[in-house]
């Protein structure tokens, strides 16, 4: 029998954290990527995408960088069909952004 996508998805999700923890960025990057491009089209596994890259964009913030967790964010906005997800998520990425912008201050006038 194969795999259930979403068992496929949980599984790759566990080596993720590491590197992102070890700061093994190359890598880290490398395996998010094939991570949210699995199944675009299943509901459920955008959800899960969407709350793990601003689960992300968290524990960047809480580690005083706002960039990175900008970053998570916007990969988040090209990444995930937005119409998959719910209020909730959607408003959980909107708050880390504002947090993001906030930290980093007011944009320099041109």
């Amino acid at each position: 029998m194969a795999e259930d996508v979403r068992e496929a998805f949980v599984r790759r999700v566990k080596p993720i954290d590491p590197l992102f923890k070890g700061g093994d960025l190359e890598r880290f990057w490398t395996m998010l990527r094939d991570l949210v491009a699995m199944a675009p089209q299943r509901v459920d596994l955008s959800q899960k995408k969407s709350h793990y890259l601003a689960s992300l964009a968290a524990r960047s913030l809480a580690r005083d960088d706002p960039r990175s967790a900008l970053r998570f964010l916007e990969f988040a906005d090209r990444s995930v069909d937005r119409s998959h997800l719910t209020p909730f998520l959607l408003t959980e990425r909107e708050e880390f952004r504002r947090q993001a912008e906030a930290a980093l201050g007011p944009a320099p006038r041109p």
